[in-house]
């Protein structure tokens, strides 16, 4: 035993000390300072991945401080000397880039030799934690790497506890990504082959950030799975070899970290392009003929995700409409895999064809079903171009002959007579202080207050309607405002309605201005109504996308120029031009004048908190006094109504008829010609889809009329025949001819 000198350990001692007891996975060797340039962060905005693999930055070296215990330390193996034979990470990483075999000579004897593996983290990116093995795969030549067999029989000679095969990055970007990802993302067969014999685990999941789905910024989300990657990346050899090797068998109802399957997966990655649409197309087919094969009674189009949505839910929601179009018309034609088919031929004569389609996830009948998602979903992209294809167009249209359309025209019926009741209502409505009622029983009182009545119901109904619908729909302020104008317009008249009676109550003549502008509501409303007839309802939705798309827009510019040429500058004092000398004046009679009155003349005063008055002056020209009244005169000069010939009279009569110039080439010569073609554009852009936008909102109202309380005593209707379709009877499914 070593004998201890001043209480401190001997030399032997020392070195056992140091065999156990490892800093970074290198004790007794010296490693190379970082640089500044490995520190240095790559090119890119805050919060982008930097790449895993490049050829301009050294992987990084900058570990933080550890101290690990060596389990696997054997005494006389360590020694104070440096080896001859020594690897560092340097060394390891320069021999596969360069795919060269015979440079890994040694590597085992040294690994043995110093009780080491090839996952510590001296072999290792600091940063992504990048292994040698995907450094390797990272640097394929023809789809080869003659180190990659080598790495992986050393590693599996020196019994590693964490097989390096199946390590994976730990960067918040890479984050759980394998050998395997990277080798099915460089498409080699032969690779993912190599892996999975040497136990590469195929349900590993890359769940960093570069692998979700996210608004902005770089990322690639294709369902984390080795199975997904391969279908979402076109590689149908290494999908059919991951489902039926040997060795583990990949499921196809694994989830990722959403919920997602690989046919969620194959949606998600749809564009719509022509190129994109064939080979996602093709790949969900084939997906959904080898579940047959491994596994007849799974049925993959059922899973939902941890959102509620099966595959064909998520594409109405995200609005891929090519993949929709796919799943709800697919068709297979051959005996084993019919059963798949959505759709079925079930005669043909000639030029005519009778088709069954499958009802499925579709009919509102059901919870979530593709009609209510394209119905209540504002912000689902291509709505309008979903709803017109087959079976939902036959569909809705069965639904509005069959039930909707007769509810409809009833509830127009309904609104009408409401609106033509308050309209006599509010014109024959006394202008009194007090409330009063009639106190003999006549004909004409009857009919008062059976008008009143009926008035207060029908608001108490529309507002508690609308407020169901709205709460129903949940939306954004923005798609509110877009995809719901009318529902809010109606909700404000409701509201409106209601608040005048309490007014009236109260004994305020205000009711009669709410009470008036409910009214206009009231009449405007009835456009509502147009999405019951085709006619009518196109021409109601180009005047919709008109307003929402050119005309606020030119309000909002034209306010602008308009309160901006109108708006004055306060000024104090005898600068303010009037004359005055009280040192307070917001205590005296002044008024701050707009800019173009006070270029104008004198502006007189008037009491104080009170707007100046138009006073007429012994001439022709008039003075206006105040924000409002200015802005109200440079309006008529944008219609063409204006007088110019107050400027006579004016103090600066020049810079005011300048000014006045070029209000009118800003506003009347600019923007409203501008808005003239912007409405035109508009208009010719719409006129290609509005008959589609037509049929969603009448989809919306028919679904409105499946759920409204007033119509639910007869529960929900079910659309279609119950029959089955598939080669075994008991496959029977609710279907639309």
């Amino acid at each position: 035993m070593d004998k201890f000198t001043n209480g401190q350990p001997g030399p032997a001692q020392r070195n056992r000390l140091i065999g156990l007891l490892e800093t970074d996975d290198s004790p007794q060797e010296e490693k190379p300072a970082p640089s500044q340039k490995e520190e240095r962060p790559g090119p890119g905005r805050k919060g982008e991945p930097q790449p895993l693999e490049t050829p301009y930055q050294k992987e990084s070296s900058d570990f933080a401080p550890k101290i690990k215990v060596n389990l696997n330390y054997r005494p006389g193996l360590v020694s104070n000397q440096k080896d001859p034979n020594r690897f560092d990470r340097e060394r390891l990483f320069s021999a596969v880039v360069r795919g060269s075999p015979q440079a890994l000579e040694g590597l085992l004897e040294y690994l043995r030799r110093n009780s080491k593996f090839l996952t510590n983290s001296e072999y290792t990116d600091a940063k992504s934690g990048k292994t040698c093995l995907m450094k390797a795969l990272l640097n394929l030549k023809n789809g080869r790497n003659d180190t990659i067999p080598v790495l992986l029989e050393i590693d599996q000679k020196t019994q590693n506890p964490r097989p390096l095969v199946n390590v994976s990055c730990s960067d918040c970007f890479y984050r759980g990504q394998t050998a395997l990802h990277i080798a099915i993302e460089k498409r080699s067969l032969e690779m993912v082959k190599l892996l999975v014999e040497n136990g590469a685990d195929v349900h590993a999941r890359a769940h960093g950030e570069f692998f979700r789905k996210k608004k902005e910024g770089v990322y690639f989300y294709f369902g984390e799975l080795p199975l997904s990657l391969a279908a979402c990346t076109n590689q149908l050899d290494v999908v059919h070899y991951l489902l039926n090797n040997p060795h583990q068998k990949a499921r196809l109802q694994e989830q990722d970290t959403q919920g997602n399957t690989v046919l969620h997966a194959l949606v998600m990655i749809a564009d719509d392009t022509e190129e994109n649409t064939k080979f996602v197309s093709s790949t969900y087919v084939e997906i959904l003929k080898a579940g047959v094969k491994l596994d007849p009674t799974c049925k993959l189009e059922e899973i939902v995700n941890y959102d509620g949505l099966n595959p064909l839910q998520l594409a109405a929601k995200t609005g891929k409409v090519e993949i929709f179009r796919h799943i709800i018309q697919r068709e297979i034609q051959e005996p084993p895999y019919r059963h798949l088919s959505r759709k079925f031929t079930e005669w043909t004569y000639g030029p005519i064809h009778v088709s069954l389609y499958d009802l499925s996830s579709l009919d509102s009948f059901e919870e979530n079903s593709v009609l209510e998602i394209l119905a209540y979903s504002s912000d689902t992209p291509n709505r309008y171009k979903m709803v017109v294809l087959e079976p939902l167009n036959k569909l809705l249209q069965q639904k509005w002959e069959t039930f909707a359309s007769k509810r409809f025209y009833f509830s127009f019926a309904c609104y009408l007579s409401f609106m033509v009741i308050f309209t006599a209502i509010a014109y024959y409505q006394p202008l009194r202080v007090k409330p009063s009622f009639p106190v003999e029983f006549t004909a004409g009182g009857f009919l008062w207050v059976s008008g009143l009545i009926i008035i207060l119901l029908g608001g108490i109904y529309l507002i508690f309607a609308q407020s169901l619908y709205l709460r129903r729909r949940r939306q954004s302020l923005k798609t509110m405002c877009s995809d719901s104008c009318i529902e809010i317009l109606i909700f404000i008249q409701a509201f409106s309605l209601l608040l005048s009676a309490v007014l009236y109550g109260a004994s305020s003549e205000n009711y009669v201005a709410v009470m008036v502008f409910s009214l206009l509501l009231g009449w405007v409303n009835t456009l509502y109504y147009t999405r019951g007839f085709q006619r009518t309802g196109i021409y109601s939705v180009m005047i919709q996308k008109t307003i929402m798309r050119d005309l606020l827009r030119f309000l909002l510019v034209y306010m602008i120029f308009l309160f901006g040429f109108a708006a004055g500058e306060p000024s104090v004092g005898d600068l303010c031009g009037l004359g005055c000398t009280n040192p307070f004046p917001e205590h005296s009679g002044c008024v701050f004048p707009p800019a173009l009155v006070t270029l104008m003349g004198d502006a007189p005063s008037v009491p104080h908190n009170k707007s100046l008055a138009p006073l007429e002056s012994s001439g022709s020209h008039a003075m206006y006094g105040g924000l409002l009244s200015v802005s109200l005169e440079l309006f008529k000069i944008t219609i063409g109504m204006g007088d110019l010939d107050f400027q006579e009279h004016a103090r600066f009569r020049y810079f005011v008829m300048l000014l006045l110039l070029l209000f009118v080439i800003l506003t009347y010569i600019l923007l409203l010609n501008m808005l003239i073609a912007l409405m035109s554009e508009t208009v010719t852009d719409i006129s290609g889809y509005s008959k589609s936008v037509w049929k969603l909102q009448r989809a919306i109202a028919i679904l409105e009329i499946e759920k409204a309380w007033l119509w639910r005593q007869g529960g929900k209707r079910r659309s279609g025949c119950f029959m089955s379709v598939g080669l075994n009877k008991k496959d029977e499914r609710w279907c639309f001819r």
